[in-house]
């Protein structure tokens, strides 16, 4: 490796191959412009950002290369990840947060936002004229009473059950509530770094769209229980308590649990297989509690549930509700956007909460078809 300065950061490379290490926060030098791509990674025949068609490639190679791939400061595991949804691999280490950059990729980061500087006038300009254009509306939404919406007034675009109309089970419902437990208490552990689990995320999330070469199986089950935020932790323990314990109840704790992780293991495998390449690596119960969901509908179709969207309660039948979640999916479930990133910076594809949903309702309903007219008297 050589070293390659930049003011006063110190940036190294490596004179054969070209690959750059950046240690936490160095990467800056590259993307704020301080460090050109050519000058810290060698020249290269295409600058240019790679193409739309290349990106998931380009991942799926970085995935297969990252195996054995192991950090050069501290000998950790470097995992692939797509840097800022640019569409250029980057090897990032869960242990010290540094970062590996292949020469092509750090060529493609300096175009792209050699890019975005020189039209970064272009884009406050845009973004000004959009937020008044969203002012106006909430202004004409709300009345000619109200002089101005200010930020905090804004409704934050979830959709969560807050309560249904069911009765209450025969039996405590244990698998939610250990569930909820180990959900909570594994983010929280994950945030703080206690346990012995830092960078437990880092390390399962599940890519979109790159197929399971490099992806380890038993993310499949993990995943479920870690979350990115705070706000995507919130909304699938309201979805699990709210829904759940009917459920529950419906089915037994013990094939609840199986039920609820099968679902979470079938929405991971569709975000990895079928996932929009590009959209962040999935954290999250989202595709296990839309199992849920989907089992609800089936077993409750027409139960008042008491629900909250972009700053309204109400309430509406399951179904209803179902097809809100649903619309509020395919908002959503595109590609990611500022906002969603704020919200919930590792979400599921659309293929990975319609699978999630799918498979709940499926079980469902052959839970209700075949084991319980299997039992009911004549």
């Amino acid at each position: 490796m050589a070293t390659v300065a930049s003011g006063k950061v110190e940036v190294d490379r490596c004179r054969t191959c070209g690959a750059a290490w950046f240690d936490p926060g160095e990467i800056r030098e590259l993307t704020q412009g301080r460090l050109s791509g050519e000058e810290e990674a060698g020249s290269a025949t295409d600058p240019s950002p790679p193409a739309k068609e290349e990106k998931g490639a380009a991942l799926r190679l970085a995935w297969g290369e990252a195996r054995g791939l192991p950090c050069p400061r501290c000998a950790e595991p470097l995992h692939p990840e797509d840097f800022q949804l640019t569409g250029a691999p980057v090897f990032r280490c869960a242990g010290c947060g540094g970062m590996l950059v292949s020469r092509r990729s750090a060529n493609a980061l300096s175009a792209r936002f050699r890019f975005q500087r020189d039209h970064a006038q272009l884009y406050e300009s845009l973004g000004a004229s959009m937020a008044g254009e969203v002012r106006r509306r909430m202004n004409r939404r709300l009345g000619p009473d109200v002089a101005e919406v200010r930020p905090g007034q804004i409704p934050i675009p979830v959709l969560v059950p807050l309560s249904d109309g069911a009765s209450p089970g025969a039996r405590l419902p244990v698998a939610v509530y250990g569930i909820l437990f180990l959900t909570v208490a594994l983010s929280l552990l994950s945030w703080t770094g206690a346990g012995g689990v830092a960078g437990l995320e880092g390390r399962l999330a599940l890519p979109s769209g790159t197929g399971f070469s490099g992806v380890p199986k038993i993310a499949l089950l993990l995943t479920p229980f870690l979350n990115g935020g705070i706000v995507p932790l919130v909304v699938g323990c309201l979805f699990l308590f709210v829904l759940g314990d009917n459920v529950e109840d419906r089915l037994g704790r013990v094939p609840f649990l199986l039920f609820y992780l099968f679902c979470g293991a079938v929405a991971g495998a569709a975000h990895v297989v079928f996932g929009k390449t590009g959209m962040p690596a999935a954290l999250g119960s989202a595709g296990a509690v839309a199992g849920v969901l989907g089992a609800y509908l089936v077993f409750f179709p027409d139960v008042p549930i008491e629900m909250y969207g972009m700053g309204r309660t109400t309430t509406v039948p399951a179904y209803l509700f179902a097809c809100a979640w649903a619309v509020a999916v395919f908002l959503w479930g595109w590609g990611p956007g500022p906002l969603s990133n704020l919200l919930n910076p590792g979400p599921y594809s659309l293929a990975g909460h319609l699978a999630g949903f799918g498979t709940g309702a499926a079980c469902a309903a052959l839970w209700k078809t075949v084991l319980e007219e299997s039992i009911r008297p004549a």
